[in-house]
């Protein structure tokens, strides 16, 4: 599947194509840092082989690759809530760190969020960033998420705990 953004963004659905484009891009400290524990460092050809074949059997899509002009620069995906919390859906996103600063993961959003509204039955998405991510932040307000709450002391990094600013954007009917 492919969602086509105006510009030169598009939403990509894992493919073998990307198992040795992912391992080097998403081999970078600086992309794990801003993310949960569970998106390893190092990045391996392993990993990146475990995500795409997990990502291979949702229809529809959850996670998608983010192209740009047909190179992958990132990810973008979200997580559907289980039993009461299923009108929910936790979404992330990440760029290879020679793509920041270019409106690509605000381009992307603003692609993912419809998408993710009309084929699945969500009520709200959410996002959670560490309080040093300021650049995601402003990501997710562009794209139309308002801060919701701030978790004091919500996290543990690398041994440092600091606080958890959750973004929220609702069903447009909601």
């Amino acid at each position: 599947m492919k969602i086509q953004g105006e510009n030169s963004i598009a939403l990509v659905s894992w493919g073998q194509d990307h198992f040795h484009k992912l391992y080097p891009l998403a081999n970078n400290i600086r992309i794990s840092q801003n993310l949960k524990d569970s998106f390893p460092h190092p990045y391996t050809l392993h990993d990146a082989r475990a995500w795409i074949e997990h990502n291979i059997k949702f229809t529809p899509s959850q996670n998608f690759a983010i192209e740009m002009d047909g190179k992958l620069v990132g990810a973008i995906g979200g997580v559907i809530g289980k039993e009461e919390l299923r009108t929910n859906m936790e979404i992330g996103f990440w760029l290879g760190e020679a793509y920041w600063g270019q409106g690509i993961a605000t381009e992307a959003l603003k692609l993912f969020v419809p998408y993710i509204f009309q084929r699945f039955p969500i009520h709200r998405v959410y996002a959670q960033v560490y309080e040093n991510n300021l650049a995601s932040m402003r990501v997710l307000e562009k794209s139309g998420f308002v801060e919701e709450a701030i978790l004091k002391f919500g996290y543990i990094k690398n041994d440092q705990i600091g606080d958890l600013f959750q973004y929220v954007r609702l069903r447009d009917n909601d």
